[in-house]
């Protein structure tokens, strides 16, 4: 038998091809420092530090303030943020000049930026706003949305550097199956970042049932936002152990949907963890965490659903 023909790898368009590894590699590095902002976020509510600095942009009239602990947290969240903003500029306009990965990825890079501006504004509002529901709610959502967004544009860096083999359409159930648990988890995210800028983790104290042996003794006020919050995250769980069934046959989404299932059973027990234990720091922070590798694990599932060869 004879062998394959080598791929053609000389020429200035397999150098930019290389070139494309590097950038896909700090794409995703940045997007694992935006998780780690993520997580620092829910940090510096959790320690109630949203406010330890009560001016935006500058913190007590200062670019570097006098520093307590909650200072310090809030500080340093902001100036986090403010380098993951600065690496994402200078990347961007590395892939933009490269004559390979640029036009491919111009609109992804236009998204990103579009939703790094808009986590930028919700965040001075956050702190303007006094920690108005809607703006914790929002900021929350969107900077969950910027992290997928660096690993989109990472992985899609990446294939470009690489030759891959042709994988199988995913079927139509496939693809609204994936598609429904995308829709209940940002469902759950926003009820989730609701229930956290309403002070509502507690007021079910108890687990399986909300209080006085009721699962659902209402569904009215912040206490039945909680009850919302529990029931969407049981549905999520199913949506996405559904989705990973029907997804078994095909390796390049079912990796993505099996590991959402785990961190979905897992986000349920913190959860759950949160209550009996009374919201530690620790279990909070862990919740977030947990979260945002969901969003990141299901929209990559789901961006492979749709990939077509």
């Amino acid at each position: 038998m004879s062998a394959l023909p080598a791929a053609n790898v000389s020429g200035p368009a397999s150098a930019a091809r290389t070139r494309a590894r590097p950038l896909g590699l700090g794409f995703l590095s940045l997007a694992g420092l935006t998780y780690v902002l993520v997580v620092l976020g829910a940090l510096v509510r959790a320690h109630g530090a949203g406010l330890a600095c009560p001016d935006w942009p500058l913190c007590f009239g200062e670019v570097i303030p006098e520093m307590d602990f909650k200072v310090a947290f809030e500080w340093g969240h902001r100036a986090l943020a403010g380098s993951v903003g600065l690496l994402f500029l200078a990347l961007g306009a590395l892939t933009l000049r490269d004559p390979v990965a640029g036009p491919p990825l111009r609109l992804g890079l236009l998204l990103a930026a579009a939703l790094l501006a808009l986590q930028i504004v919700l965040g001075g509002l956050t702190v303007l706003e006094l920690l108005a529901t809607w703006t914790v709610t929002s900021h929350l959502v969107t900077g969950n949305a910027f992290a997928l967004s660096l690993v989109l544009l990472g992985r899609g860096l990446l294939r470009l550097d690489e030759d891959r083999l042709d994988q199988p359409s995913a079927s139509p159930s496939l693809r609204v199956a994936i598609s429904l648990a995308g829709a209940l988890l940002f469902v759950q995210i926003v009820l989730g970042g609701l229930v956290s800028s309403s002070y509502a983790g507690l007021v079910c104290p108890d687990w399986p049932t909300c209080m006085d042996g009721r699962f659902f003794p209402t569904f009215r006020g912040i206490q039945g936002l909680h009850v919302f919050h529990r029931t969407v995250g049981y549905s999520v769980v199913m949506a996405i152990a559904a989705a990973a069934w029907l997804a078994r046959h095909h390796p390049g989404v079912s990796r993505w949907l099996f590991a959402a299932a785990g961190l979905s059973v897992a986000q349920v027990a913190v959860g759950v963890l949160n209550v009996l234990w009374r919201l530690p720091v620790e279990i909070t922070a862990l919740h977030s965490a947990l979260a945002a590798a969901l969003v990141c694990t299901i929209g990559v599932g789901l961006r492979e659903s749709w990939r077509e060869g």
